[in-house]
């Protein structure tokens, strides 16, 4: 995310997750965050952390062989 003043916000908090969740019951929970901006300082409460989606699926590329 870019701050108002062109800063970067990085993540300062995580929220944990509930402990009476089981494993598979955590890939769909969402987190929020607290983000603080590099540049001014300005924090933001309970911002999307993650949305509960599954992992991005992996699609196979061609590579150069590196």
């Amino acid at each position: 995310m870019i701050c108002k003043c062109g800063g970067l916000f990085v993540v300062k908090r995580i929220e944990e997750y509930p402990s009476e969740l089981t494993n598979k019951e955590k890939l769909l929970y969402n987190r929020v965050c607290d983000v603080e901006c590099v540049g001014c300082g300005e924090i933001q409460y309970s911002q999307p952390y993650d949305d509960g989606r599954t992992l991005n699926t992996v699609k196979k590329i061609k590579t150069d062989g590196c």
